[in-house]
């Protein structure tokens, strides 16, 4: 199964041009721009590209959630999916198989963004690697996991595109995935921490501009892991594995 989910990548990669080409255009484009909106809130000298780079990965990652809902979606549609099913596959294996190949997705993503923010927008961590390791595992859990519910509690795939859409613009935008949240109108910010980017976005800059360890990052991490497991709980009260669905509405 995920031979096959490589191979169709392979033929299609419109998802890894989403995940990884659309945010490195908007890092190179940004980043001059975010060193003046870092030095007005307290990190003079700091490269835009700490706000960037780990901004952009947050919001292009939620499109790992429609890339989720599609494996499984496109599946019915084919009327494969019973098939799967008749093959013995248990359910763990079947949803693994689907995560998978957006879970290796996501982890490239954050390498190449990470990787060229590093060697070519001056992105240095002050703190620990380690830290903003366990942030991006953590938050790339939580999309897939969401993912997962997105594909368990809507009916078409359309919705799970709108879905993600939306979402991923708007709670990037508000959890401080394009600016920071002390930048954005003040109406806004004290409803920013409902967004798990805020979270991410929060941990990111205690370990890239503020010298954090792992230790310092454990309250972000425990939120991420509260979200987490929210749309587990989702997935699992609505996820029927043999349960028809509609491609298209």
């Amino acid at each position: 199964m995920i031979r096959n989910e490589l191979r169709l990548l392979r033929h299609d990669p419109v998802p890894a041009a989403v995940l990884v080409g659309m945010p490195l255009v908007l890092m190179t484009l940004l980043s001059d721009a975010m060193k003046s909106t870092l030095a007005a809130g307290g990190h003079e000298g700091a490269p835009g590209s700490a706000q960037t780079v780990p901004g952009m990965a947050c919001v292009f990652a939620s499109f790992a959630i429609a890339v989720v809902g599609f494996a499984i979606f496109r599946e019915h549609g084919w009327r494969t999916w019973p098939r799967l099913r008749a093959a013995g596959l248990s359910g763990r294996k079947l949803i693994g198989g689907k995560l998978a190949v957006p879970a290796l997705l996501v982890t490239a993503q954050h390498v190449v963004l990470f990787g060229f923010g590093v060697l070519f927008l001056d992105l240095e961590v002050s703190g620990s690697w380690l830290a903003v390791i366990f942030i991006a595992a953590l938050f790339a859990t939580l999309v897939l996991v969401a993912g997962l519910a997105a594909a368990a509690a809507l009916s078409t795939i359309q919705q799970v595109n709108a879905v993600t859409n939306l979402g991923a613009m708007a709670l990037g935008g508000l959890g401080g995935g394009f600016v920071p949240v002390d930048s954005l109108p003040e109406w806004v910010q004290p409803i920013a921490p409902l967004s798990p980017v805020y979270w991410a976005m929060d941990g990111y800059e205690t370990a890239i501009l503020e010298g954090g360890g792992v230790g310092d990052v454990l309250g972000p991490l425990a939120v991420l892991a509260a979200f987490t497991a929210v749309f587990a709980g989702i997935a699992l009260w609505r996820f029927k594995l043999d349960a028809p669905k509609r491609t298209w509405g």
